[in-house]
């Protein structure tokens, strides 16, 4: 079976005799047909120190394919397109298993490989968003980073009335903003913004993560009785943050992440297939998936023309 395997920064090893997986308990094995490259694969592909690493096809979790196999208990049937999110994010491969919890059937057929790899990253915007009024009708939010993560939290909470100002140095289309539902693209750092105090946001979502300075940024950007909406990845477990302003101006801070799944899958397919003709925006490069190196440095270069970066299952080309 082919598969890669990561044998140090942005290199890996593209193997031919990788053994087959075998579904367990709850589980289904997966043909590969497309994965699509998030920010939070990034730290593991820049260095080795991920626990996971040099494992058969780490790392990658936003994953579409058809099952080749399943539990019976399952109820999944060889064929059905799905998308399934890698056990142990080890989808860099021909064939992968994933947990039934984790698994979702496609039933929109007319959506792409490519485009039903955004159902994952739209789960994870919905649960956030819902923990959020769901009236935000002239609310002021800013959303620091437009990444494809910031860039989708703008498009659901500005249909939810919400004035979306989004901060980010990059580039972007004032078109693309535009079809996100931003009214307004700072092309800034969070910190210059926070120099040149703005109107205080009664929400600021942090989309960047990866270091603690934007989270700061955040609670500063919020006025009294705001919320701060933290959802970029930590790449440390603890952070410090300024106590004091949250304390006196009675902020709420709330973390999200992970959703149950299953909860949200298909919302998120439903929310993707009204709204395709702007979220395929997202879907900028297609690269083989034996060129991954290429795919991932790629990715970890900030350009205006740069978003989602699809790895198609071409195994052919080397």
């Amino acid at each position: 079976m082919h598969a890669l395997q990561l044998k140090g920064p942005f290199d890996f090893d593209h193997r031919t005799d990788a053994p087959a997986p075998h579904p367990g308990p709850g589980q289904i094995s997966v043909r590969l047909a497309t994965a699509a490259i998030c920010g939070s694969d990034m730290p593991k592909v820049r260095s080795t120190a991920d626990r996971r690493s040099g494992t058969t096809g780490f790392p990658i979790h936003e994953c579409v394919g058809y099952v080749v196999d399943a539990d019976p208990a399952t109820g999944m049937q060889a064929g059905r397109r799905v998308l399934a999110m890698p056990v142990q994010e080890q989808g860099l491969a021909e064939v992968y298993l994933a947990e039934l919890a984790a698994t979702h059937a496609v039933a929109a057929d007319h959506l792409t490989d490519a485009q039903a790899t955004l159902i994952q990253p739209i789960a994870t915007v919905l649960y956030a968003a819902g923990k959020l009024a769901a009236d935000l009708s002239g609310r002021r939010v800013t959303v620091l980073g437009l990444g494809p993560i910031g860039l989708l939290t703008a498009h659901v909470l500005s249909r939810r009335g919400a004035v979306v100002t989004g901060v980010d140095p990059v580039i972007r289309d004032p078109a693309l903003t535009a079809a996100f539902g931003l009214t307004r693209h700072v092309r800034d750092t969070a910190a210059a913004w926070v120099r040149r105090d703005p109107e205080p946001a009664e929400i600021c979502v942090e989309a960047v993560g990866h270091q603690q300075h934007t989270l700061r940024d955040a609670i500063t950007l919020t006025g009294h009785s705001g919320t701060v909406l933290a959802m970029g990845v930590p790449d440390e477990p603890d952070y410090v943050v300024p106590f004091e302003t949250l304390l006196r101006r009675n902020q709420t801070l709330i973390g999200s992440i992970t959703p149950t799944w299953q909860e949200w899958f298909g919302s998120a397919e439903a929310y993707l297939c009204r709204h395709l003709d702007e979220l395929g925006l997202l879907l900028t490069h297609h690269v083989a998936i034996t060129d991954a190196a290429s795919a991932y440095r790629l990715y970890d270069r900030p350009a205006a023309d740069r978003l989602k970066v699809i790895l198609t299952a071409d195994w052919s080309r080397s």
